[in-house]
């Protein structure tokens, strides 16, 4: 790219030079940034392009090192990742993984999940809550992410309740530990809104 000097900017052609200007300051946002980061939908970032069939096998292994850093070699219920449209990402996705470890008891369900809160931020997740849920069994909840691939992950106390005025519902089930993986944003030029 040629210097602009005080001669290139003459009074008599304004309107040229601005509109070269205007000409490269989009081309190299382009050349930066492609195409995507204009229909991003108000990300902060550009999101890569991954074939979804490479996003769920990732989002697997993602919930693997979540189990592994837990400490916790008892059962689980391990569905399949759900991927879901990015809106007005044009062919843009994103994965999530739901999924729930057991344990022999709440203690040793409290143990894991404060193992997971020291033991991430050691092998690159970053922690952005570690305390009360939001709701109104106030159990432990701890929000993660991966500082390289950008997944976040909830993990959370599921115990059920021992209140006797409870209901039925409330009372089924068996205490665990909840955990959502969530993907960041991807392109993938084969998906298409309802694709799994």
């Amino acid at each position: 790219m040629t210097e602009m000097t005080s001669k290139s900017l003459s009074p008599r052609r304004p309107a040229r030079v601005a509109a070269a200007l205007a000409l490269t300051a989009l081309t190299a946002l382009i050349s930066t940034t492609g195409c995507t980061a204009m229909q991003d939908d108000g990300l902060d970032y550009t999101p890569q392009k991954m074939a979804v069939k490479d996003a769920k096998d990732l989002v697997r292994r993602q919930s693997s090192v979540i189990l592994d850093a837990s400490g916790l070699r008892y059962e689980t219920s391990n569905g399949s990742p759900d991927v879901s449209p990015c809106e007005k990402v044009e062919h843009g996705y994103r994965v999530k993984h739901f999924w729930k470890a057991y344990g022999p008891s709440r203690e040793v369900l409290t143990a894991a999940l404060q193992r997971l809160h020291e033991e991430l931020p050691k092998r690159g997740w970053k922690v952005y809550r570690f305390e009360k849920a939001n709701s109104k069994a106030q159990q432990m909840q701890l929000d993660v992410e991966d500082t390289k691939l950008h997944h976040t992950v909830t993990i959370e106390e599921d115990f059920v309740s021992r209140d006797p005025s409870a209901s039925k519902w409330e009372k089924a089930g068996r205490d665990g530990l909840f955990i959502t993986v969530d993907s960041p944003c991807y392109v993938d030029p084969e998906y298409k809104t309802g694709d799994q």
